[in-house]
């Protein structure tokens, strides 16, 4: 349907928002010498094409599909790349995954390696494609086309996830061998494995029932041994990275913070170093190592603060990083470095709290840039809103993270507002950059709240741990104090609030009508859980049955031992209690939070006189992902907030 163009008055349509990325990720090869570009045209399918950064081939699109959209391409060196393929436009109501191609850097060929489906059959050269319970964990040896492959084994009934071993794949040849071959076998049930950089498994993680073993992998002979033995829910630290000088590096929580710090680890004695290399005033560190695929070096460290930051080993990277940010300033500037040693070139993606972000090169050499795109041509940079990372304290006094996200447009004074809670709950909500919820809600004139409650991940071990068995109860309490800070700031007006989310975002959202009656006019809940109770009863559920028996009782609560708590923080169990207006939506093939949630919601709520509007995707998950999916359900936000907040 053809959109009515905006005015400089009019609002942005839900399509400026929503409307999948132009330009998705801009990829340079490990040499430097060409480029990997994932982009779609309006109408048309995402394609790969590869630009010669010398000038001396033409550009080619070497991956393009009638059907499929090309996801997340990687290089594995200068000849080959490999990426998954994505249909958003399927109807089947099968399970997919996203697969995984090859295609040589020419274009010549391109070679299923992992079936996207179990039912689907490709055979070439008697090589024949890897079933969908595989997945790609890392690069392989340098100098060779393979990539380390692990492979997710289940139940006899294929129900219970149990244990993941390693092979290598030749992404040229499509050949599969054993990753240890004339090495020792490695320990069994190993649930997690940290590669390194010359493709070779160093760390691996055990799981059985509640208690985990990590074992250490010798460089020189392969032979595995014992770091340490500990409750699954108390690891002592957690493996970050190998560098290569084979020291392993691991993330440590410190007890005087309770925050994450990197240390590296002594493995003659097993314990980490007293010393942090890296720690974070305010933030878990949890680095990601930036590694040169040519010497396998770090070269540093990408981190997460309240935006995306990085520390730089190399002094080469740390000066072009400052001629960068002075040339590119108000946002973040994420740069890869092609190669890391001496750059030819140097990839950029640029990106503010008000722009999508852009895509360049830098020729250090000539001090030159680049522009390569955008991944939002056209889009109103002027006309979004500022998001800003606030501490407040809650009413016991615990440090509580919010995010505020606020245009200075329109009149003054307190205007309404959406408390938008993260699902979860056990992760971090965000970070400072563009987000296309809180920019859609912030364009029609709402200020949004978004609270890391106590459980949410980031802030430190205390503030994690402090959310375990609290559903309902303090992490509740928190999403409320963080619209109470909002509102003492004079920005909200708090006759006009209404509260969203999905997952445990919705739960909260449903809790949160029912726990505080009068502190919203009306709820936004989509693949909301609607009583933690059945997370543990609904069978076909993708949650397993170890999670069910260990860690949720801890985290969660005792099915038994806890029952009336579960049942006083159910809003299945208190819809009585819930009299504002309330829109629900589900996936009917979503696994984590099935329909049957919704449904029990939606008959309680209309047996209490306030039958919800009620909205189900039938070909969606845990979540929307189809393009004509996200555009309806927003605009049937924008139309269900207008109507109680306006």
């Amino acid at each position: 349907m053809a959109q009515t163009p905006a005015t400089a008055d009019a609002p942005l349509s839900v399509d400026t928002f929503f409307q999948p990325n132009a330009m998705q990720s801009v990829r340079v090869s490990p040499s430097g010498r060409w480029m990997a570009i994932q982009a779609r045209e309006p109408g048309s399918r995402t394609k790969l094409t590869i630009i010669d950064l010398e000038n001396k081939e033409p550009p080619r699109i070497v991956a393009k599909f009638t059907r499929f959209d090309v996801e997340e391409p990687r290089w594995v060196n200068d000849d080959y790349l490999v990426f998954g393929l994505s249909d958003e436009n399927d109807k089947s109501g099968k399970v997919y995954g996203d697969g995984l191609y090859s295609v040589r850097r020419d274009g010549e060929r391109i070679r299923e390696l992992i079936k996207r489906r179990y039912e689907s059959a490709f055979q070439e050269h008697g090589n024949v494609a890897l079933e969908p319970n595989n997945k790609m964990l890392g690069v392989g040896a340098p100098g060779t086309n393979e990539i380390v492959i692990g492979e997710d084994h289940y139940d006899t009934n294929y129900v219970e996830y149990e244990h993941t071993t390693l092979r290598t794949l030749d992404v040229g040849t499509g050949e599969v061998r054993s990753m240890f071959k004339d090495l020792p076998a490695p320990p069994s049930r190993i649930v997690s494995w940290l590669i390194d950089a010359k493709g070779r498994a160093r760390v691996a993680v055990a799981h059985q029932q509640d208690r985990s073993t990590m074992y250490w992998a010798d460089a020189q002979t392969g032979a595995w041994r014992k770091l340490a033995d500990y409750p699954t829910l108390e690891a002592p630290f957690s493996p970050a990275y190998v560098d290569d000088k084979e020291q392993l590096f691991v993330t440590v929580v410190n007890p005087a913070t309770s925050l994450s710090e990197l240390h590296q680890l002594d493995l003659a004695t097993g314990k980490p170093a007293p010393a942090a290399i890296v720690s974070l005033p305010g933030f878990d560190a949890e680095p990601t190592p930036i590694r040169d695929r040519g010497d396998n070096k770090v070269y540093g460290l990408r981190l997460l603060t309240d935006a995306d930051s990085v520390a730089w080993f190399s002094p080469t990277m740390s000066a072009i990083q400052a001629r960068v940010d002075k040339m590119l300033p108000g946002g973040v500037n994420v740069l890869s470095c092609h190669p890391c040693a001496a750059p030819k070139v140097v990839s950029i993606v640029s990106y503010s709290d008000t722009k999508p972000g852009d895509f360049l090169l830098y020729y250090p050499a000539q001090d030159k840039f680049e522009r390569i795109g955008s991944a939002r041509p056209g889009h109103p940079e002027k006309r979004m809103a500022n998001m800003e990372l606030f501490r407040t304290k809650t009413r016991d006094g615990a440090d509580l993270p919010v995010w505020i996200t606020k245009t200075e447009a329109g009149p003054p004074g307190p205007r309404p507002a959406v408390v938008l809670v993260h699902g979860g709950p056990w992760v971090r909500g965000g970070h400072w950059g563009w987000d296309a919820e809180a920019q859609f809600l912030a364009s029609r004139g709402y200020v949004v709240i978004e609270p890391e409650f106590r459980g949410s991940t980031g802030f430190g071990q205390a503030h994690f741990r402090a959310g375990w068995k609290q559903w309902g109860m303090r992490m509740q309490d928190d999403v409320s104090d963080a619209l109470k800070f909002a509102v003492s700031k004079g920005w909200v007006d708090d006759k006009r609030v209404c509260i969203a989310g999905a997952s445990y975002g919705g739960y909260a959202t449903l809790m949160g009508l029912a726990k505080d009656p009068g502190q919203y006019r009306c709820g936004v809940a989509w693949a909301a859980v609607t009583d933690p109770r059945l997370l543990f009863n609904v069978y076909w559920s993708d949650i397993s049955t170890v999670a069910k028996a260990y860690s949720m009782p801890q985290m969660i609560g005792d099915l038994q031992k806890d029952d009336a708590m579960l049942s006083a923080n159910s809003p299945l169990e208190q819809a009585r209690r819930i009299k504002a207006p309330v829109l629900l939506a589900y996936g009917g093939n979503d696994r984590r939070v099935p329909l049957v949630h919704g449904e029990k919601m939606r008959d309680a709520l209309t047996r209490a006189g306030n039958p919800p509007e009620w909205i189900v995707y039938g070909d969606e998950g845990h979540g929307w992902v189809r393009t004509n999916n996200i555009l309806d359900f927003w605009r049937r936000v924008d139309a269900f907030l207008a109507r109680h907040l306006k």
